[in-house]
């Protein structure tokens, strides 16, 4: 059996494909959201807003392929008991993902305008951005990490479970 073998199988479904996707990306927001709350930087700032853009697309994407393999699983045991709590996580992580996503947005636009309103001499350095700003990021961020681990969790309850 050799690794032709493997082109003779199909996934019938994408959603063990794409879960993975948001499951990484929003996990490595949260990484992102400690290093910036450490480091005050724009670069992590950015980082994180861009995981965080990443995460919460790809999290639609999984929440509406779980809904097709959720309707073609219906009758098997555990996933008739596990599959509220999971597509309930499920919306929780898209809208708190999409949530952090918008408030980082936002504080980042008025941290913008806060530093073009004040002139800074080239020699100064940056300053560290406002602490605040940093510890909020970095409580929405742990809220999606755990909602993302909890949905993942009961997933792979429903497929892995005995």
């Amino acid at each position: 059996m050799g690794f032709d073998a493997v082109f003779d199988y199909s996934i019938p479904y994408f959603h063990p494909l794409v879960v993975h996707f948001p499951l990484v990306l929003l996990l490595l927001a949260s990484g992102a959201a400690v290093a910036y709350a450490i480091g005050g930087t724009a670069v992590w700032r950015r980082v994180l807003l861009i995981l965080l853009a990443l995460g919460a697309l790809t999290a639609i994407v999984a929440e509406r392929t779980g809904e097709a393999l959720e309707e073609s699983m219906e009758g098997t045991p555990i996933v008739d008991e596990l599959a509220e709590f999971h597509e309930t996580a499920a919306h929780w992580t898209v809208r708190t993902s999409f949530l952090a996503l918008f408030v980082g947005i936002v504080v980042t636009i008025w941290w913008r305008r806060r530093q073009s309103s004040h002139t800074v001499a080239e020699s100064t350095p940056t300053p560290s951005e406002p602490l605040w700003m940093r510890l909020v990021l970095l409580v929405l961020a742990g809220i999606v990490a755990a909602l993302v681990a909890y949905t993942a969790h009961v997933g792979a309850v429903m497929v892995w479970g005995v």
